[in-house]
């Protein structure tokens, strides 16, 4: 057995799902990251080419965020975390979908919507990727560029006039979700919950993290996650 890999972009909400799972198991992994634009360390895989992309302690290829948590989960069967229940499952599986078609989609509007901001962007996937001084400015300007353009797409396609308003209203179904209990799996954390704040993590680095920070009640949930999940350290690479 080897230690997992993680292929990853560093503020990829799918891939800080996955990350979120990893680090609350406490399993110590590998992350690389990925060229944003030539995708060179993923080449390996002949169909899929997009991230997360999760190697397991066995060589076994899994590709897509919540596949790859699911995965984890019975790899590191320690500390389950997806519901057994089939009740508690349901409404797991509906906050996940909600997490992946609504709250991911309410996030480049938000953070690439203005050029300086998706700029930041990169510049943190740069700092945080073992990348040559060219390829560094290539990928901060070159895709800060590309991503401005995909936040106003997306804003359009999803008739978002006020992106941070958006945001806010998105947050509050999850505000609702929590209601009464420390996590959506009621004192620990489920699937959902480590989904939701993977995703939300992603983004910790960049200003529209301050909308998440308005909400008391996110923001306590949040952090109560932050310190589950912040107590292993991986190579990065």
């Amino acid at each position: 057995m080897t230690k997992p890999k993680l292929f990853q972009y560093a503020v990829c909400p799918f891939c800080c799902k996955v990350e979120a799972l990893l680090n609350y198991k406490n399993v110590p992994y590998e992350a690389v990251e990925v060229h944003p634009l030539n995708k060179k360390e993923i080449r390996f895989s002949p169909d899929y080419k997009k991230v997360p992309i999760y190697i397991d302690s066995n060589g076994k290829q899994v590709n897509d965020s919540t596949p790859i948590m699911r995965h984890i989960d019975k790899e590191y069967p320690e500390k389950r975390v997806f519901e057994q229940n089939p009740v508690a499952k349901e409404k797991e599986d509906e906050w996940l979908k909600w997490s992946d078609e609504v709250l991911v989609k309410a996030l480049p509007p938000v953070i690439y919507q203005k050029f300086g901001d998706a700029v930041k962007a990169f510049e943190y996937i740069t700092k945080v990727g073992k990348f040559s001084c060219f390829q560094k400015f290539y990928i901060k300007y070159s895709g800060a560029v590309a991503m401005t353009m995909v936040a106003k797409k997306s804003a359009k396609r999803q008739n978002i006039t006020e992106p941070e308003q958006h945001l806010r209203e998105t947050l509050k179904d999850w505000e609702k979700a929590l209601e009464g209990s420390p996590f959506l799996g009621g004192i620990k954390p489920n699937g959902a919950d480590l989904a939701v704040y993977g995703i939300l993590k992603s983004i910790s680095n960049l200003p529209g993290f301050s909308i998440i920070e308005e909400n008391t009640k996110v923001i306590d949930w949040y952090h109560k996650l932050d310190e589950l999940t912040n107590k292993i350290e991986y190579a990065h690479s």
